[in-house]
């Protein structure tokens, strides 16, 4: 089996840990060593905690999140993932009050893969149109 396929199938099993949150998902295609650039945090963050983190961040505040996969790029060792992300903001998220709204935004995904596992990812979820689907940007008149 060619690379990209192989990093194709982890990356179909990462898309079900963030989907269910199941930590041993999780743990079975993410490397310990881990390190993540999120938008979320100015500095990457290390180790599987740290995504655990982010990810409990995110379903905390919308608890119905889900994300699909639209398209996939693989070369060599890495895998560009164009994601749709859905959920509704229940919970407070990044310091705003939960609005009850439902949320529809874009996320690029770069994954870079060691055997089988994921040891580097940096995420650009589209926050511009997530926090203007949420209210909180003030709209021009």
């Amino acid at each position: 089996m060619k690379q990209e396929e192989v990093n194709r199938e982890v990356v179909n099993r990462f898309v079900e840990f963030i989907n269910c949150g199941n930590r041993s998902i999780g743990e079975s295609v993410i490397s310990p060593d881990v390190i993540f650039y999120a938008p979320t945090s100015p500095d990457p963050l290390h180790g599987i905690e740290g995504y655990f983190a982010v990810l409990d961040m995110m379903r905390g505040a919308m608890p119905d999140v889900q994300w699909t996969v639209e398209e996939t790029i693989a070369e060599a060792d890495k895998i560009m993932v164009r994601f749709t992300m859905k959920g509704t903001q229940t919970q407070p998220f990044m310091g705003m009050p939960a609005t009850g709204k439902k949320v529809e935004v874009t996320a690029m995904n770069i994954y870079q893969l060691r055997d089988g596992k994921i040891i580097r990812e940096h995420g650009l979820p589209d926050l511009f149109s997530m926090l203007n689907q949420l209210g909180v940007l003030p709209m021009p008149q």
